[in-house]
């Protein structure tokens, strides 16, 4: 086995599928490979994308069977698989396989990499794997780097001089951007757990302001609502305006149905939505794409629906950097919920012990809602920041 990990745009994926290929079409004829990423839509941007690029620069003859979900180089066939499922191992049952080259392979299920070892039977095979740091007891670090020598693992460890197609401003604007336990990670590429607040970076006197005249403070900005939908748990609604650079959080809806001893409807909460934003349809609602009968409901009603992006660690991580950069902003007398969830918001203890890494799901609703602007509507920031 081989595995790269090491700080974000530091080369890894690009010298590993390179090496997946080469290695696979000079010991293999005939034989069949797995090719896995979290997800389908992740496989494609991180892997394929690249690997046509690969192919096309070498000259190399390649079919894909898109609905097949396999690729064809030379007499090899590759089949493609996303992992993102507790349950993604089934798609292996019975498989033989040369190889495997796992993208991400931190984000995988324990019981897909498991048995994507266990398909890789064929004498001489190997197994090729990526990922950036997760926390100190994640099963990539206990029980593979960790037991490198015992299990045979060869371990490349990479960091951003490794690449060198990134200039010293792009990496020094890298390093500017993230903080703490992301700086560790991302930047030094190191395998370190997240312990105490999700949000270390948050400051009260940078990260909030006090608004008195609406109308003239936000003449001109685009405005979003961002949603975390709730029944037994509270519902939250987020006004947001968007100056270009900034996220000015103008104002919250948080109804409690266990405080307040009410459960309030899909059309009871739609209705909230309206009156909350002024009777403006013109506005972009972010909803968590499992709030199905809710996206429904307002898409009778007029309202433009944008499915939000729910990747949680991902999610926190571009939140962490915004408010780092101080590109978000809360109006701190009028989103009571939020500054109070900002400062209880912390990393689960022994979910951390058991090699996960999730925030304590306590007091996480305006939270929740906050990650799915900062997730959903930040292309913009990853391209200012080069």
């Amino acid at each position: 086995m081989m595995l790269a990990d090491g700080a974000i745009r530091s080369g890894k994926t690009i010298a590993m599928i390179l090496s997946f290929l080469v290695w696979s079409l000079s010991s293999f004829q005939g034989g069949d490979f797995i090719i896995a990423g979290v997800t389908g839509g992740a496989l494609r941007r991180n892997v394929l994308t690249p690997l046509f690029g690969l192919l096309e620069a070498f000259s190399i003859p390649w079919e894909w069977k898109r609905t097949e979900s396999r690729i064809i180089i030379g007499k090899n066939v590759y089949h493609l698989f996303g992992a993102d499922k507790d349950n993604a191992q089934d798609k292996l049952q019975g498989m033989t396989a040369c190889g495997a080259y796992a993208d991400e392979v931190a984000l995988f299920p324990r019981s897909f990499v498991d048995q994507m070892i266990g398909r890789c039977s064929v004498e001489g095979s190997r197994i090729f794997m990526n990922c950036n740091p997760a926390g100190s007891w994640h099963f990539i670090k206990t029980d593979f780097i960790d037991r490198a020598g015992e299990i045979g693992l060869c371990r490349l460890h990479f960091t951003m001089d490794d690449n060198l197609t990134l200039s010293p401003v792009i990496r020094e604007s890298y390093a500017r951007a993230f903080r703490g336990v992301f700086f560790r990670r991302y930047i030094l590429g190191e395998w370190v757990s997240a312990e105490g607040a999700v949000y270390p970076m948050w400051d009260d006197g940078e990260n909030t302001y006090v608004c008195d005249n609406p109308d003239r403070r936000y003449r001109g900005m685009r405005r979003f609502a961002a949603v975390d939908y709730g029944t037994v748990n509270p519902c939250v609604f987020l006004d947001v305006r968007d100056d270009g650079s900034i996220f000015w959080i103008a104002g919250e809806y948080y109804w409690d149905s266990e405080k307040t001893r009410r459960q309030k409807t899909d059309a009871e909460y739609a209705d909230d939505l309206l009156a909350f934003l002024g009777g403006d349809r013109n506005v972009q609602i972010i909803v968590d794409p499992s709030a199905a009968s809710f996206k429904a409901e307002l898409k009778n009603r007029g309202f433009r629906i944008q499915d939000a992006k729910n990747e949680v660690r991902e999610g926190i991580a571009t939140t962490a950097v915004l408010i780092a950069a101080r590109r978000v902003r809360v109006e701190r007398n009028r989103c009571p919920g939020l500054m109070g969830e900002i400062h209880s918001y912390v990393w689960d203890e022994r979910a951390r012990q058991r090699g996960e890494e999730k925030p304590l799901k306590e007091k996480d609703h305006a939270m929740d809602a906050l990650r799915y602007l900062c997730q959903t509507r930040t292309d913009r920031f990853r391209r200012g920041e080069g």
